[in-house]
Protein backbone atom coordinates (compact mmCIF):
# COMPACT_ATOMS: atom_id res chain seq x y z
CA UNK A 1 0.00 0.00 0.00
CA UNK A 2 1.13 3.56 -1.12
CA UNK A 3 1.68 6.06 1.03
CA UNK A 4 -0.73 7.96 0.47
CA UNK A 5 -3.52 5.39 0.69
CA UNK A 6 -2.05 4.40 4.22
CA UNK A 7 -2.68 8.11 5.50
CA UNK A 8 -5.97 8.47 4.09
CA UNK A 9 -6.65 4.74 5.56
CA UNK A 10 -5.59 6.44 8.74
CA UNK A 11 -7.13 9.36 8.87
CA UNK A 12 -10.62 7.39 8.11
CA UNK A 13 -10.15 5.48 10.68
CA UNK A 14 -9.69 8.55 13.08
CA UNK A 15 -12.31 10.58 11.67
CA UNK A 16 -14.95 7.74 12.76
CA UNK A 17 -13.73 6.72 16.46
CA UNK A 18 -15.77 7.75 18.87
CA UNK A 19 -13.96 10.42 20.05
CA UNK A 20 -13.86 12.16 17.36
CA UNK A 21 -17.54 11.51 16.31
CA UNK A 22 -18.77 12.99 19.78
CA UNK A 23 -16.49 15.66 19.31
CA UNK A 24 -17.71 16.95 15.67
CA UNK A 25 -21.36 16.69 17.15
CA UNK A 26 -20.89 17.88 19.87
CA UNK A 27 -23.48 20.69 20.89
CA UNK A 28 -22.08 23.23 20.81
CA UNK A 29 -19.09 23.11 19.16
CA UNK A 30 -22.03 22.87 16.04
CA UNK A 31 -23.50 25.77 17.63
CA UNK A 32 -20.55 27.88 17.16
CA UNK A 33 -19.75 26.55 14.19
CA UNK A 34 -23.14 27.60 12.64
CA UNK A 35 -22.86 30.64 14.27
CA UNK A 36 -20.05 31.76 12.32
CA UNK A 37 -20.28 30.13 8.72
CA UNK A 38 -24.07 31.20 8.28
CA UNK A 39 -23.28 34.76 9.47
CA UNK A 40 -24.21 35.89 6.07
CA UNK A 41 -27.50 33.98 5.72
CA UNK A 42 -28.63 35.63 8.80
CA UNK A 43 -27.72 39.06 8.33
CA UNK A 44 -29.76 38.73 4.71
CA UNK A 45 -32.33 37.32 6.76
CA UNK A 46 -32.72 40.01 9.13
CA UNK A 47 -32.27 42.65 6.37
CA UNK A 48 -35.31 40.86 4.66
CA UNK A 49 -37.29 41.30 8.06
CA UNK A 50 -36.45 44.41 8.34
CA UNK A 51 -37.65 45.81 4.62
CA UNK A 52 -40.82 43.70 5.88
CA UNK A 53 -41.79 45.57 9.25
CA UNK A 54 -41.04 48.53 7.44
CA UNK A 55 -43.18 48.02 4.83
CA UNK A 56 -45.80 46.97 7.26
CA UNK A 57 -45.32 50.44 8.78
CA UNK A 58 -45.93 52.23 5.37
CA UNK A 59 -48.01 50.32 3.21
CA UNK A 60 -49.91 48.09 6.26
CA UNK A 61 -49.46 44.71 4.25
CA UNK A 62 -49.52 41.64 6.12
CA UNK A 63 -45.81 39.49 6.72
CA UNK A 64 -45.50 36.83 4.17
CA UNK A 65 -47.00 32.94 5.90
CA UNK A 66 -44.81 31.13 7.20
CA UNK A 67 -45.16 27.54 9.08
CA UNK A 68 -46.59 28.06 12.15
CA UNK A 69 -45.78 24.27 13.50
CA UNK A 70 -42.31 25.30 13.54
CA UNK A 71 -42.19 28.60 14.30
CA UNK A 72 -41.41 29.14 18.11
CA UNK A 73 -42.79 32.85 17.67
CA UNK A 74 -46.24 31.91 16.96
CA UNK A 75 -48.25 32.19 19.29
CA UNK A 76 -49.37 28.61 21.20
CA UNK A 77 -52.04 29.12 23.75
CA UNK A 78 -51.75 27.71 27.39
CA UNK A 79 -53.95 27.63 30.64
CA UNK A 80 -53.94 31.11 32.09
CA UNK A 81 -52.47 30.72 36.06
CA UNK A 82 -55.53 31.00 37.40
CA UNK A 83 -57.36 28.16 35.81
CA UNK A 84 -53.93 25.76 36.17
CA UNK A 85 -54.53 26.90 39.46
CA UNK A 86 -58.60 26.08 40.04
CA UNK A 87 -58.18 22.92 37.85
CA UNK A 88 -57.52 19.35 39.64
CA UNK A 89 -56.21 15.87 37.37
CA UNK A 90 -58.51 14.13 36.14
CA UNK A 91 -59.22 10.30 36.92
CA UNK A 92 -58.58 8.40 34.08
CA UNK A 93 -57.54 5.85 31.15
CA UNK A 94 -54.26 6.12 28.70
CA UNK A 95 -53.07 9.06 27.38
CA UNK A 96 -53.83 11.75 30.79
CA UNK A 97 -57.46 11.96 30.24
CA UNK A 98 -57.47 15.05 32.88
CA UNK A 99 -58.08 18.41 32.58
CA UNK A 100 -54.39 19.20 34.19
CA UNK A 101 -52.27 21.25 33.09
CA UNK A 102 -48.63 20.28 32.61
CA UNK A 103 -44.93 21.59 32.32
CA UNK A 104 -43.88 22.07 28.60
CA UNK A 105 -41.58 18.84 28.10
CA UNK A 106 -38.91 18.21 25.18
CA UNK A 107 -41.49 15.35 23.61
CA UNK A 108 -44.90 17.85 23.34
CA UNK A 109 -42.11 19.49 20.71
CA UNK A 110 -41.91 16.53 18.88
CA UNK A 111 -41.47 15.91 15.15
CA UNK A 112 -43.75 15.76 13.14
CA UNK A 113 -44.15 14.40 9.29
CA UNK A 114 -43.83 17.62 7.30
CA UNK A 115 -42.81 18.60 3.91
CA UNK A 116 -38.90 18.99 3.05
CA UNK A 117 -36.42 17.10 4.54
CA UNK A 118 -38.25 14.32 6.66
CA UNK A 119 -38.46 11.19 6.23
CA UNK A 120 -37.25 9.00 3.69
CA UNK A 121 -33.71 7.34 3.86
CA UNK A 122 -30.84 7.74 0.92
CA UNK A 123 -26.99 6.19 1.26
CA UNK A 124 -24.49 6.45 -0.78
CA UNK A 125 -24.47 8.58 -3.77
CA UNK A 126 -21.45 10.29 -5.50
CA UNK A 127 -19.73 9.05 -2.09
CA UNK A 128 -19.44 6.10 -3.03
CA UNK A 129 -17.08 6.42 -5.63
CA UNK A 130 -14.85 7.86 -3.57
CA UNK A 131 -15.80 11.13 -2.88
CA UNK A 132 -17.33 10.26 0.50
CA UNK A 133 -17.61 7.37 2.65
CA UNK A 134 -16.29 4.08 1.58
CA UNK A 135 -17.12 0.77 3.74
CA UNK A 136 -18.69 0.19 6.84
CA UNK A 137 -17.99 2.05 9.71
CA UNK A 138 -16.08 5.19 7.82
CA UNK A 139 -17.40 8.45 7.54
CA UNK A 140 -16.60 11.67 5.80
CA UNK A 141 -13.65 13.93 7.43
CA UNK A 142 -14.77 16.43 10.01
CA UNK A 143 -14.00 19.68 8.07
CA UNK A 144 -16.98 18.29 5.67
CA UNK A 145 -19.20 17.50 8.50
CA UNK A 146 -18.94 20.30 9.80
CA UNK A 147 -19.69 22.18 6.41
CA UNK A 148 -22.80 19.79 6.09
CA UNK A 149 -24.19 20.74 9.52
CA UNK A 150 -23.90 24.33 8.85
CA UNK A 151 -25.70 24.04 5.15
CA UNK A 152 -28.67 22.05 7.01
CA UNK A 153 -28.74 25.16 9.58
CA UNK A 154 -28.95 27.59 6.82
CA UNK A 155 -31.80 25.84 4.66
CA UNK A 156 -34.48 28.10 6.49
CA UNK A 157 -32.60 31.41 5.50
CA UNK A 158 -32.33 30.13 2.28
CA UNK A 159 -35.88 29.45 1.60
CA UNK A 160 -36.23 33.15 2.58
CA UNK A 161 -34.35 34.68 -0.74
CA UNK A 162 -36.34 36.57 -3.48
CA UNK A 163 -36.29 38.58 -5.84
CA UNK A 164 -36.55 38.47 -10.15
CA UNK A 165 -35.96 34.73 -10.64
CA UNK A 166 -37.67 32.81 -8.49
CA UNK A 167 -35.81 29.87 -9.30
CA UNK A 168 -32.59 31.59 -7.50
CA UNK A 169 -33.08 30.02 -4.34
CA UNK A 170 -33.18 26.64 -6.02
CA UNK A 171 -29.38 27.48 -7.28
CA UNK A 172 -28.28 28.24 -4.00
CA UNK A 173 -29.69 25.19 -2.60
CA UNK A 174 -26.48 22.85 -2.37
CA UNK A 175 -27.37 21.11 1.01
CA UNK A 176 -28.73 18.18 -1.13
CA UNK A 177 -26.23 18.01 -3.36
CA UNK A 178 -23.46 18.12 -1.10
CA UNK A 179 -24.69 15.55 1.46
CA UNK A 180 -25.01 13.37 -1.86
CA UNK A 181 -21.46 13.58 -2.70
CA UNK A 182 -20.32 13.36 0.85
CA UNK A 183 -22.76 9.64 0.83
CA UNK A 184 -24.79 11.29 3.96
CA UNK A 185 -27.79 12.32 2.15
CA UNK A 186 -31.02 9.88 4.28
CA UNK A 187 -34.06 10.79 2.29
CA UNK A 188 -35.92 9.53 -0.89
CA UNK A 189 -33.78 6.48 -1.15
CA UNK A 190 -35.49 3.77 -3.70
CA UNK A 191 -35.93 0.54 -2.39
CA UNK A 192 -35.57 -2.57 -4.74
CA UNK A 193 -38.65 -4.11 -2.97
CA UNK A 194 -40.61 -3.91 0.25
CA UNK A 195 -41.84 -7.16 1.65
CA UNK A 196 -43.01 -5.60 4.69
CA UNK A 197 -40.79 -6.27 8.13
CA UNK A 198 -37.78 -7.07 5.59
CA UNK A 199 -36.89 -4.81 2.74
CA UNK A 200 -34.68 -5.50 -0.42
CA UNK A 201 -32.00 -1.95 -0.88
CA UNK A 202 -29.64 -2.13 -3.89
CA UNK A 203 -29.69 -5.83 -3.57
CA UNK A 204 -29.27 -6.67 0.29
CA UNK A 205 -32.11 -7.17 2.46
CA UNK A 206 -32.52 -4.71 5.28
CA UNK A 207 -34.86 -4.87 8.56
CA UNK A 208 -37.75 -2.72 8.03
CA UNK A 209 -38.33 0.01 10.56
CA UNK A 210 -39.49 2.58 9.18
CA UNK A 211 -42.78 1.47 7.38
CA UNK A 212 -46.32 2.60 8.65
CA UNK A 213 -48.04 -1.14 7.16
CA UNK A 214 -48.74 -1.65 11.26
CA UNK A 215 -50.71 -4.86 9.90
CA UNK A 216 -48.37 -5.76 7.83
CA UNK A 217 -51.47 -5.94 5.18
CA UNK A 218 -49.68 -4.60 1.85
CA UNK A 219 -49.06 -8.22 0.61
CA UNK A 220 -51.96 -10.01 1.98
CA UNK A 221 -53.29 -12.69 -0.48
CA UNK A 222 -57.02 -11.39 -0.06
CA UNK A 223 -55.87 -7.82 -0.50
CA UNK A 224 -53.86 -8.40 -3.25
CA UNK A 225 -56.70 -10.36 -5.03
CA UNK A 226 -59.02 -7.84 -4.76
CA UNK A 227 -56.53 -5.13 -6.37
CA UNK A 228 -55.92 -7.46 -9.12
CA UNK A 229 -60.06 -8.00 -9.67
CA UNK A 230 -60.50 -4.64 -9.13
CA UNK A 231 -57.96 -3.41 -12.36
CA UNK A 232 -59.78 -6.63 -14.40
CA UNK A 233 -63.02 -5.33 -13.13
CA UNK A 234 -62.79 -1.53 -13.66
CA UNK A 235 -59.94 -1.09 -15.04
CA UNK A 236 -57.37 1.12 -13.66
CA UNK A 237 -58.81 4.71 -13.16
CA UNK A 238 -61.80 6.70 -13.35
CA UNK A 239 -60.34 9.48 -15.03
CA UNK A 240 -62.51 11.95 -13.69
CA UNK A 241 -64.01 13.62 -10.20
CA UNK A 242 -66.02 11.94 -7.65
CA UNK A 243 -68.61 15.07 -9.09
CA UNK A 244 -68.43 13.98 -12.46
CA UNK A 245 -67.78 10.18 -13.96
CA UNK A 246 -65.13 9.02 -10.87
CA UNK A 247 -67.72 7.99 -8.58
CA UNK A 248 -69.15 4.43 -8.56
CA UNK A 249 -70.39 1.86 -6.52
CA UNK A 250 -67.45 0.26 -5.09
CA UNK A 251 -67.02 3.99 -3.46
CA UNK A 252 -70.23 3.78 -1.70
CA UNK A 253 -70.00 0.44 -0.97
CA UNK A 254 -65.85 1.18 1.16
CA UNK A 255 -67.87 4.35 2.50
CA UNK A 256 -70.91 2.41 3.97
CA UNK A 257 -68.13 -0.11 5.40
CA UNK A 258 -66.19 2.78 7.04
CA UNK A 259 -69.55 4.09 8.75
CA UNK A 260 -70.56 0.91 10.18
CA UNK A 261 -66.83 0.30 11.47
CA UNK A 262 -66.89 3.55 13.49
CA UNK A 263 -70.53 3.59 14.51
CA UNK A 264 -71.64 6.58 12.37
CA UNK A 265 -74.36 7.68 9.81
CA UNK A 266 -72.28 8.42 6.48
CA UNK A 267 -68.25 8.24 4.90
CA UNK A 268 -67.08 10.02 2.60
CA UNK A 269 -63.53 8.29 0.18
CA UNK A 270 -61.11 10.17 -0.57
CA UNK A 271 -58.60 10.20 -3.17
CA UNK A 272 -55.35 10.87 -0.66
CA UNK A 273 -55.33 11.14 3.44
CA UNK A 274 -53.82 14.48 3.12
CA UNK A 275 -56.64 15.55 0.67
CA UNK A 276 -59.48 14.70 4.01
CA UNK A 277 -57.40 17.51 6.02
CA UNK A 278 -57.36 19.76 3.65
CA UNK A 279 -60.83 19.27 2.07
CA UNK A 280 -62.54 19.27 5.36
CA UNK A 281 -60.78 22.15 7.06
CA UNK A 282 -61.14 24.43 3.83
CA UNK A 283 -65.15 23.60 3.31
CA UNK A 284 -66.30 23.98 6.95
CA UNK A 285 -63.89 26.83 8.24
CA UNK A 286 -65.39 29.27 4.91
CA UNK A 287 -65.66 32.63 6.68
CA UNK A 288 -64.45 35.50 8.83
CA UNK A 289 -66.80 33.81 11.88
CA UNK A 290 -64.79 30.72 12.18
CA UNK A 291 -61.84 29.69 14.04
CA UNK A 292 -59.46 26.56 13.69
CA UNK A 293 -58.42 25.58 17.33
CA UNK A 294 -55.17 22.85 16.69
CA UNK A 295 -52.93 21.27 18.67
CA UNK A 296 -49.59 22.59 18.03
CA UNK A 297 -48.08 19.34 17.39
CA UNK A 298 -50.75 18.04 14.73
CA UNK A 299 -49.54 16.90 11.45
CA UNK A 300 -48.78 19.04 8.41
CA UNK A 301 -51.96 18.35 6.23
CA UNK A 302 -54.02 20.00 9.10
CA UNK A 303 -51.87 23.36 9.15
CA UNK A 304 -52.20 23.11 5.70
CA UNK A 305 -56.20 22.91 5.33
CA UNK A 306 -56.04 25.72 8.23
CA UNK A 307 -54.22 28.02 5.56
CA UNK A 308 -57.06 27.00 3.03
CA UNK A 309 -59.62 27.94 5.41
CA UNK A 310 -57.64 31.62 6.28
CA UNK A 311 -58.10 32.48 2.96
CA UNK A 312 -61.25 32.78 3.48
CA UNK A 313 -60.81 34.58 6.40
CA UNK A 314 -60.96 31.62 8.94
CA UNK A 315 -58.31 32.38 11.83
CA UNK A 316 -56.17 29.84 13.69
CA UNK A 317 -55.23 29.76 17.41
CA UNK A 318 -52.87 26.95 18.38
CA UNK A 319 -52.94 25.26 22.34
CA UNK A 320 -50.17 23.65 23.93
CA UNK A 321 -49.92 20.27 22.71
CA UNK A 322 -52.44 17.30 24.27
CA UNK A 323 -53.51 20.12 27.20
CA UNK A 324 -57.18 20.22 27.74
CA UNK A 325 -56.48 23.22 30.03
CA UNK A 326 -55.38 25.20 27.75
CA UNK A 327 -57.83 24.27 24.79
CA UNK A 328 -60.56 25.40 27.40
CA UNK A 329 -58.52 28.68 28.20
CA UNK A 330 -58.56 29.07 23.89
CA UNK A 331 -61.76 28.14 23.57
CA UNK A 332 -62.92 30.84 26.36
CA UNK A 333 -61.59 34.01 24.49
CA UNK A 334 -62.95 33.42 20.97
CA UNK A 335 -66.29 35.56 20.68
CA UNK A 336 -70.03 34.74 20.84
CA UNK A 337 -70.18 34.68 17.29
CA UNK A 338 -67.64 32.55 16.41
CA UNK A 339 -67.53 28.80 15.25
CA UNK A 340 -64.57 26.63 16.89
CA UNK A 341 -63.77 23.70 14.92
CA UNK A 342 -61.14 21.93 17.30
CA UNK A 343 -58.75 19.47 15.28
CA UNK A 344 -56.50 16.88 16.68
CA UNK A 345 -53.96 13.87 15.77
CA UNK A 346 -55.68 10.63 17.51
CA UNK A 347 -52.03 9.32 17.80
CA UNK A 348 -49.46 11.93 16.90
CA UNK A 349 -47.61 10.81 14.07
CA UNK A 350 -43.70 10.89 15.31
CA UNK A 351 -44.23 11.03 18.87
CA UNK A 352 -46.83 7.62 18.65
CA UNK A 353 -48.35 9.44 21.94
CA UNK A 354 -52.45 9.09 22.13
CA UNK A 355 -53.91 12.44 22.74
CA UNK A 356 -55.67 13.41 25.36
CA UNK A 357 -58.92 13.12 24.02
CA UNK A 358 -61.41 12.40 27.05
CA UNK A 359 -60.13 15.66 28.51
CA UNK A 360 -60.54 17.70 25.03
CA UNK A 361 -64.02 15.88 24.25
CA UNK A 362 -65.08 17.42 27.39
CA UNK A 363 -63.64 21.03 26.88
CA UNK A 364 -64.92 20.83 23.39
CA UNK A 365 -68.93 20.00 24.40
CA UNK A 366 -68.69 22.90 27.57
CA UNK A 367 -67.86 25.74 24.63
CA UNK A 368 -70.41 24.19 21.96
CA UNK A 369 -67.49 23.13 20.05
CA UNK A 370 -66.99 20.63 17.51
CA UNK A 371 -64.42 17.98 17.18
CA UNK A 372 -62.62 16.43 13.86
CA UNK A 373 -59.83 13.63 14.98
CA UNK A 374 -57.19 12.29 12.48
CA UNK A 375 -56.85 8.95 12.93
CA UNK A 376 -54.24 8.03 10.46
CA UNK A 377 -51.78 6.19 12.80
CA UNK A 378 -54.12 5.00 15.15
CA UNK A 379 -56.81 2.67 12.93
CA UNK A 380 -55.69 -0.48 13.35
CA UNK A 381 -53.18 0.14 16.26
CA UNK A 382 -55.92 1.19 19.18
CA UNK A 383 -58.61 0.39 20.48
CA UNK A 384 -61.05 -2.50 19.85
CA UNK A 385 -60.94 -4.14 16.67
CA UNK A 386 -57.94 -1.18 15.71
CA UNK A 387 -61.64 1.18 15.56
CA UNK A 388 -58.84 4.57 16.93
CA UNK A 389 -58.55 6.74 19.31
CA UNK A 390 -61.87 7.75 20.06
CA UNK A 391 -62.94 3.79 20.65
CA UNK A 392 -59.87 3.43 22.85
CA UNK A 393 -61.77 5.74 25.05
CA UNK A 394 -65.19 5.05 24.50
CA UNK A 395 -66.10 7.71 23.17
CA UNK A 396 -66.96 7.10 19.43
CA UNK A 397 -70.69 9.22 19.85
CA UNK A 398 -68.86 12.15 21.35
CA UNK A 399 -66.62 12.43 18.56
CA UNK A 400 -67.87 14.54 15.32
CA UNK A 401 -65.38 13.80 12.42
CA UNK A 402 -63.02 11.04 12.30
CA UNK A 403 -60.79 10.68 9.30
CA UNK A 404 -57.67 8.90 8.20
CA UNK A 405 -55.55 7.41 5.21
CA UNK A 406 -55.43 4.07 3.24
CA UNK A 407 -51.51 4.60 3.51
CA UNK A 408 -50.98 2.95 6.68
CA UNK A 409 -52.83 0.11 8.31
CA UNK A 410 -55.25 -0.30 5.08
CA UNK A 411 -52.43 -1.06 2.86
CA UNK A 412 -53.38 1.53 -0.10
CA UNK A 413 -53.79 4.85 -1.41
CA UNK A 414 -56.38 7.13 -0.63
CA UNK A 415 -58.74 8.87 2.50
CA UNK A 416 -61.79 8.52 4.61
CA UNK A 417 -63.80 10.82 6.66
CA UNK A 418 -67.14 9.61 9.13
CA UNK A 419 -69.62 11.21 10.89
CA UNK A 420 -72.61 12.93 10.13
CA UNK A 421 -74.42 12.44 6.69
CA UNK A 422 -75.43 16.24 6.51
CA UNK A 423 -71.97 17.52 7.28
CA UNK A 424 -70.52 14.39 4.68
CA UNK A 425 -72.82 15.96 1.83
CA UNK A 426 -71.90 19.58 2.45
CA UNK A 427 -67.99 19.13 2.65
CA UNK A 428 -68.59 17.04 -0.50
CA UNK A 429 -70.47 19.74 -2.53
CA UNK A 430 -67.99 22.45 -1.05
CA UNK A 431 -64.78 21.38 -0.91
CA UNK A 432 -62.72 22.28 -3.66
CA UNK A 433 -59.56 20.10 -3.40
CA UNK A 434 -62.26 16.88 -2.83
CA UNK A 435 -65.03 18.53 -5.87
CA UNK A 436 -61.99 18.86 -8.90
CA UNK A 437 -59.68 16.23 -7.44
CA UNK A 438 -59.65 12.78 -9.51
CA UNK A 439 -61.22 10.10 -7.70
CA UNK A 440 -59.77 7.32 -5.90
CA UNK A 441 -58.32 3.94 -8.38
CA UNK A 442 -60.54 1.35 -8.08
CA UNK A 443 -57.64 -0.73 -7.19
CA UNK A 444 -56.49 1.19 -3.90
CA UNK A 445 -60.36 1.48 -2.74
CA UNK A 446 -60.62 -2.47 -3.77
CA UNK A 447 -57.38 -2.73 -1.48
CA UNK A 448 -58.35 -0.90 1.01
CA UNK A 449 -62.13 -2.22 1.95
CA UNK A 450 -60.31 -6.47 1.93
CA UNK A 451 -57.82 -4.56 4.25
CA UNK A 452 -60.58 -3.46 6.69
CA UNK A 453 -62.03 -7.01 6.13
CA UNK A 454 -58.84 -8.72 7.10
CA UNK A 455 -58.02 -6.54 10.09
CA UNK A 456 -61.94 -7.76 11.75
CA UNK A 457 -61.37 -11.25 10.60
CA UNK A 458 -57.74 -11.68 11.84
CA UNK A 459 -58.06 -10.17 15.21
CA UNK A 460 -54.32 -11.58 15.92
CA UNK A 461 -53.09 -8.66 14.02
CA UNK A 462 -53.45 -6.34 16.17
CA UNK A 463 -52.67 -8.30 19.33
CA UNK A 464 -49.14 -8.84 17.86
CA UNK A 465 -48.30 -5.37 16.87
CA UNK A 466 -49.44 -4.23 20.21
CA UNK A 467 -46.83 -7.03 21.58
CA UNK A 468 -44.05 -6.37 19.43
CA UNK A 469 -44.19 -2.45 20.01
CA UNK A 470 -44.70 -3.15 23.57
CA UNK A 471 -41.47 -5.27 23.93
CA UNK A 472 -39.60 -2.53 22.17
CA UNK A 473 -40.37 0.54 23.80
CA UNK A 474 -39.83 -1.84 27.20
CA UNK A 475 -36.01 -2.75 25.65
CA UNK A 476 -34.96 0.53 24.41
CA UNK A 477 -36.21 2.31 27.32
CA UNK A 478 -33.85 -0.45 29.79
CA UNK A 479 -30.94 0.26 27.13
CA UNK A 480 -31.07 4.14 28.18
CA UNK A 481 -32.45 5.48 25.16
CA UNK A 482 -34.74 9.05 25.35
CA UNK A 483 -37.79 8.04 23.96
CA UNK A 484 -40.65 10.72 24.97
CA UNK A 485 -44.84 9.67 25.75
CA UNK A 486 -44.77 6.88 22.91
CA UNK A 487 -47.70 4.78 23.55
CA UNK A 488 -48.03 3.16 19.94
CA UNK A 489 -46.56 1.52 17.16
CA UNK A 490 -44.46 4.76 16.23
CA UNK A 491 -41.34 4.41 19.06
CA UNK A 492 -39.02 7.85 18.27
CA UNK A 493 -35.63 7.92 19.64
CA UNK A 494 -34.66 11.28 20.61
CA UNK A 495 -31.06 12.28 19.73
CA UNK A 496 -31.75 16.18 19.46
CA UNK A 497 -28.99 16.86 16.84
CA UNK A 498 -28.63 17.33 13.51
CA UNK A 499 -25.19 15.70 12.22
CA UNK A 500 -25.64 12.67 15.17
CA UNK A 501 -29.01 11.92 13.96
CA UNK A 502 -27.74 11.51 9.91
CA UNK A 503 -24.21 9.58 10.90
CA UNK A 504 -26.52 7.21 13.89
CA UNK A 505 -28.96 6.44 10.63
CA UNK A 506 -26.16 6.04 8.22
CA UNK A 507 -24.10 3.76 10.91
CA UNK A 508 -27.61 1.56 11.43
CA UNK A 509 -27.93 1.18 7.65
CA UNK A 510 -24.53 0.63 6.69
CA UNK A 511 -22.84 -1.53 9.80
CA UNK A 512 -26.23 -3.39 10.45
CA UNK A 513 -28.88 -3.54 7.43
CA UNK A 514 -31.33 -1.66 9.83
CA UNK A 515 -33.39 1.37 7.69
CA UNK A 516 -35.18 3.71 10.10
CA UNK A 517 -36.28 7.04 9.31
CA UNK A 518 -34.13 10.16 10.55
CA UNK A 519 -36.18 13.37 11.11
CA UNK A 520 -33.96 16.39 11.25
CA UNK A 521 -34.88 20.09 10.89
CA UNK A 522 -36.38 21.93 9.57
CA UNK A 523 -38.35 19.14 9.24
CA UNK A 524 -38.50 19.17 13.22
CA UNK A 525 -37.77 21.93 15.92
CA UNK A 526 -34.40 22.39 16.88
CA UNK A 527 -33.64 19.97 19.61
CA UNK A 528 -36.07 17.51 18.82
CA UNK A 529 -34.28 15.61 16.18
CA UNK A 530 -34.85 11.70 16.44
CA UNK A 531 -34.72 8.48 14.47
CA UNK A 532 -38.33 7.55 14.11
CA UNK A 533 -39.00 3.58 14.54
CA UNK A 534 -42.25 1.88 13.33
CA UNK A 535 -43.61 -1.74 13.81
CA UNK A 536 -45.69 -4.05 12.07
CA UNK A 537 -48.06 -7.05 13.40
CA UNK A 538 -45.62 -9.21 11.08
CA UNK A 539 -42.38 -8.64 12.89
CA UNK A 540 -41.01 -11.76 14.34
CA UNK A 541 -38.66 -12.10 17.39
CA UNK A 542 -35.59 -11.99 15.12
CA UNK A 543 -35.85 -8.49 13.49
CA UNK A 544 -36.84 -6.82 16.78
CA UNK A 545 -33.44 -8.19 18.97
CA UNK A 546 -31.56 -7.78 15.61
CA UNK A 547 -32.42 -4.03 15.76
CA UNK A 548 -32.01 -4.13 19.81
CA UNK A 549 -28.29 -5.04 19.39
CA UNK A 550 -27.90 -2.57 16.76
CA UNK A 551 -29.74 0.12 18.39
CA UNK A 552 -27.23 -0.38 21.41
CA UNK A 553 -23.88 -0.42 19.73
CA UNK A 554 -24.15 2.54 17.98
CA UNK A 555 -26.23 4.41 20.65
CA UNK A 556 -22.59 3.80 22.67
CA UNK A 557 -20.63 4.78 19.71
CA UNK A 558 -22.69 8.12 19.15
CA UNK A 559 -22.54 8.78 23.04
CA UNK A 560 -26.35 8.69 23.20
CA UNK A 561 -26.86 5.97 25.91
Amino acid sequence: MRMKDRLVDQAKKLTSSGVVVRVVSNDRVMRLATGVMDAKNRLRAARERAAEAWDILLNGHALPNIDPALDDEAGVHVATPSRAAARQPAAGGAGGAGLSVVEETASSDAPRERGGLASRPHVNGVGANGAGPNGAGTYVAAAAEQKLATQMAARTSLSRIGGRDVFEKAYKFMTADNARAMGVYPFFRPLDFNNGPEAQLEGRTVVMLGSNNYLGLTTHPKVREAARNAIDKYGTSMTGSRLVNGSMRLHNELEQKLAAFHGKEAGLVFTTGYQVNIATISALLSNKRSVAMIDKDDHASIYDGVRLAQAAGARMVRYKHSDPAALDSALSEIADTEGALVITDGVFSAQGEIASLPGIVEVVKKHKARLLVDDAHALGVIGPGGRGTAAHFGLEKEVDLIGGTFSKSLASIGGWLVGERKVLDYIQHFAYSFLFAASAAPPCVAAAMASLEVMQEEPWRQEKLRENFTYMRTELQRLGFELGKTETAVIPIYIRDDLKTVMMWKSLLDDYSLYVNPFITPGVPPKQQVLRTSYMATHERKHLDHALEAFEKVGKKFGVI
